[in-house]
């Protein structure tokens, strides 16, 4: 088997007897191996990203010659601050790189690991490239095995990703697309964590739903029955030793005041109607605000209201509804909250005498609690890959080639061409130019216009006609 064993092609390979590597991270290697004798190097490669770590660590292991891995070049991913935790840290019982959120392929023995760290020592040159030369001639020999050589394969698939700190997501389509994708991300990226209620729960932050309709399907876990009871609860007092109920919270919201001989007083305020009031006098306004927090009594209660405050907007005469959550069950109680919002959303709108827009959830801690994680993955497993078709809000754009070039017209979602118009030979440079004007808003229309300018490139370099959608 040929050394090195990942990547041949994509790196340069110098004398694999030689104790020397060279990373240059972002910056084209071939830059590199002009200023270095590369019959003195064992290798020079890239490193993109993190990920690329993995494949260094196998390679050095399949030829465990190399003593010295000489980093320069441009950093332009962090990856290099990575690579030195891990020369100085190690990692730790899960493969995690430590005092990293980064984690190294299960299948690389962490004892390994931890040989390279002792017998392969990392240079950072970073900026000083031109004493390079000077560096190898100093560094170089020809030296024996510091390990016997092993060949680790790829690592194998995983069921479940690893969480991640990355926090702000985003979720458009129905209320049925967006409770499964919440799911979803949930169940795939959330931490394991304790919670207050002595179970552990999945968790994501500020995961945002953008609710466009609310078709009623039938693999959600509630019924039509339970809707109905859940508006009587929502909108209804609170009884028989309950906290709150959003209803009273928002309707018949109890400010306590204290009067000058200290006698405790207190007022009720419909909050809803407030806001009616405010939207109609103000329709352009940014106060129609209720919230069902009670800053005097809620942070020593045991179950404070998950729904902390409910937004109105006006906007091309139609109410937007944005609801925050500083905590909500995505499994158990999505679906109704978001029936019992949208309701909410209907009285408001009737009142005012607006059209509905879309309802926003906001969940700031979006978690699904450990006794319905089988239930959770069962549901996304079946019915995920049901989506539908959706056109970009934001617009779409016409492809042509003609006269030596691709050339891109931009229209808005209703057929009225913009002033974003784009030209050239170069499928990328097109794709990234429009990416730089914010024109695009779903994933699936960024896959699909990349399909078609690659396409589009194609047929410009053969000479053959295209056609789009074709």
């Amino acid at each position: 088997m040929e050394w090195p064993i990942y990547f041949r092609d994509a790196l340069i390979v110098g004398n694999p007897k030689s104790n020397i590597a060279v990373c240059t991270l972002w910056t084209r290697k071939e830059n590199i191996s002009k200023l270095i004798p590369l019959h003195k190097v064992a290798v020079i490669g890239n490193l993109y990203t993190v990920n690329g770590i993995n494949y260094i660590i196998k390679n050095i292991l399949a030829n465990p010659v190399i003593r010295y891995i000489i980093v320069c070049g441009t950093d332009l991913n962090n990856v290099f601050e990575v690579l030195r935790k891990l020369w100085m840290n190690g990692v730790d019982e899960n493969n995690r790189i430590k005092g990293t959120t980064y984690y190294l392929h299960k299948n690389i023995p962490r004892e390994l690991i931890d040989t390279i760290r002792e017998n392969v020592k990392l240079i950072d040159m970073r900026g000083r490239e031109s004493e390079l030369p000077k560096l190898i001639e100093e560094l170089y020999r020809e030296e024996g095995y510091f390990v016997s050589p092993i060949i680790i394969g790829e690592e194998k698939a995983e069921v479940e990703l690893p969480p991640t700190d990355y926090t702000g997501y985003r979720i458009e389509g129905s209320l049925g697309e967006v409770w499964l994708n919440a799911i979803d991300l949930v169940m795939k990226y959330g931490e394991i964590k304790e919670s207050e209620y002595g179970v552990k729960q999945k968790e994501l932050l500020n995961v945002m739903g953008v609710i466009k309709s609310f078709e009623f399907k039938d693999y959600f876990n509630i019924r039509l029955d339970d809707l109905k009871r859940y508006y009587r609860a929502f909108f209804g007092d609170k009884q028989g030793g309950i906290e709150y109920t959003y209803g009273e919270r928002l309707f018949k919201y109890h400010v306590p005041m204290i009067a000058k001989h200290g006698r405790e007083i207190g007022r009720i305020i419909d909050q809803v109607d407030l806001v009616v009031k405010k939207l109609r006098e103000k329709p352009y306004t940014r106060r129609a605000i209720a919230i069902t927090w009670k800053a005097w009594s809620d942070p020593f209660s045991k179950n404070p209201p998950c729904l902390t405050q409910v937004i109105w907007n006006i906007k091309f005469n139609k109410l937007y509804q944005t609801c925050i959550f500083r905590s909500h069950d995505i499994y158990s109680a999505y679906l109704l909250n978001a029936y019992g919002l949208r309701k909410l959303q209907e009285i408001v709108a009737k009142r005012i005498e607006v059209e509905l827009g879309d309802l926003v959830i906001l969940s700031v801690s979006a978690h699904i609690y450990e006794y319905d994680w089988s239930n959770a993955i069962k549901l996304v497993n079946r019915y995920l890959g049901q989506r539908t078709f959706r056109l970009d809000p934001l617009g779409y754009f016409i492809i042509r080639v003609e006269n030596g070039k691709i050339k891109v017209q931009h229209y808005t979602a209703d057929g009225r061409k913009t002033k974003y118009f784009f030209e050239g030979t170069k499928a990328e440079k097109l794709y990234r130019a429009i990416l730089g004007q914010n024109l695009i808003s779903l994933l699936d229309h960024a896959a699909y216009l990349g399909k078609e300018l690659g396409k589009a490139e194609l047929c410009l370099r053969l000479g053959i006609r295209y056609s789009q959608d074709s």
